[in-house]
């Protein structure tokens, strides 16, 4: 939600609210809070039913605006519906209440409202003094400070999976298979070649160091990895102690996920885990490394493209948590409704979906980034059994 983009004309902030949200809306209620006259990011909520009570509105209202309040240094929030209906015609503008509702919110909590918007097909129209035939949309003229936002589909395309060959899922499986045979938690196959038996060796000596591997997968492009690497992460992301050191790890740096695999490993052995790992898993703590965190979502998403089904719900809940750690709970949910649709019982898509269900985002999406804290120095930059490896 930090992200700053200058508006000029009214026409021109409209059409830059889709390159804030890095996709088109679709019924959708968004909310773009203000610091003076410069956007910070935008926010986005499915459009309640419009037959909701005087009640239902205002608690809608308040979680929205309560969101908007924690947003470092807003002072003035715009308020978008995105939605099917016509909004040419001058009285009324659909969802009207639920744009009062708001208001009144706003109002309350001490935010100016900077506009009140209308938005369905390519016309958008104001609401409290509404233009016959509306607005047409138009391409904004501060396109320069776009640059890099791109825009495609709507909330939902962000989610679809990267396309896999037939071929390449085919290897990812079987090497899975494989490596379960190899440590002795599948019953191995008399088909399997001496070359099958050697590919899961190599699998197994990659886990001797789960940090480092996934330090090393978060550092190359997601389209340069093979089978091979991809077997590996969806395996690591099936199995919680693995997959949290990983999500850890990505949110903050290698010697975090020292840490964390460390405090895993006592944790299995009857000691608590730390509180660092914890907060960093609901959202508190230093804001993460944008890049980083869209990295790793990007090595989760070709995993759980590659992998079979009945493996995928490791590597779609971690889709689910970065995110969620980004910002983006529409897509967040997304994930979690896939894993969850193929594991009813699968643990970390249970919490992701819960925070998503009460609109909970994490503590840094709503920091500035000058305002971020640094990077907390972790137990394992201290020394530790991993130390001694080549940084």
């Amino acid at each position: 939600m930090s992200t700053i983009i200058r508006t000029v004309s009214a026409a021109d902030f409209v059409a830059t609210v889709p390159h804030l949200l890095g996709f088109h809306p679709r019924q959708s209620l968004v909310l773009v809070p203000f610091a003076g006259t410069r956007s910070l990011g935008a926010l986005r909520v499915d459009l309640p039913s419009p037959l909701l009570d005087d009640d239902e509105l205002a608690r809608t209202a308040s979680t929205v605006i309560g969101l908007v309040c924690k947003v470092a240094r807003a002072d003035g929030v715009a308020v978008l519906v995105y939605c099917d209906a016509a909004v040419s015609e001058t009285v009324p503008l659909p969802h009207g209440d639920l744009v009062d509702a708001v208001v009144r919110r706003a109002d309350i909590c001490g935010l100016r409202v900077v506009d009140t918007v209308a938005v369905s097909g390519d016309r958008w129209n104001r609401y409290g003094s509404p233009t016959d035939g509306g607005h047409a949309l138009t391409a904004p003229e501060s396109i320069d400070d776009l640059a890099g936002f791109a825009v495609e589909g709507d909330q939902a395309a962000a989610a679809r999976l990267p396309p896999v060959s037939d071929g390449e899922a085919r290897r990812v499986g079987r090497l899975l298979s494989d490596l379960d045979a190899f440590l002795g938690s599948a019953p191995p196959s008399r088909s399997v070649s001496a070359r099958r038996r050697r590919a899961a060796w190599r699998m197994a000596a990659d886990l001797a160091d789960p940090p480092l591997l996934f330090e090393t997968l978060v550092s190359e492009s997601p389209d340069a990895l093979g089978p091979h690497e991809l077997a590996l992460l969806a395996f690591c992301l099936g199995r919680p102690l693995l997959r949290d050191v990983a999500l850890v790890q990505w949110a903050a740096s290698l010697s975090a996920g020292d840490a964390a695999y460390q405090a895993q490993i006592r944790y299995t052995e009857g000691e608590p885990l730390p509180d660092d790992v914890g907060r960093t898993m609901i959202g508190e703590g230093p804001r993460p490394d944008t890049s980083r965190l869209e990295a790793a979502l990007e090595l989760c998403r070709r995993a759980a493209a590659a992998a079979p089904r009945e493996s995928r719900p490791g590597a779609l809940a971690a889709c689910a948590w970065l995110s969620w750690a980004l910002g983006r709970s529409t897509h967040a949910a997304h994930y979690v409704e896939q894993a969850l649709g193929i594991d009813p019982h699968h643990g970390l898509s249970a919490v992701v979906a819960a925070l998503v269900e009460h609109s909970r985002l994490p503590e840094w999406a709503f920091a500035r980034p000058a305002e971020a804290a640094p990077t907390v120095t972790s137990q394992a930059e201290k020394g530790s059994s991993l130390g001694s490896r080549g940084r």
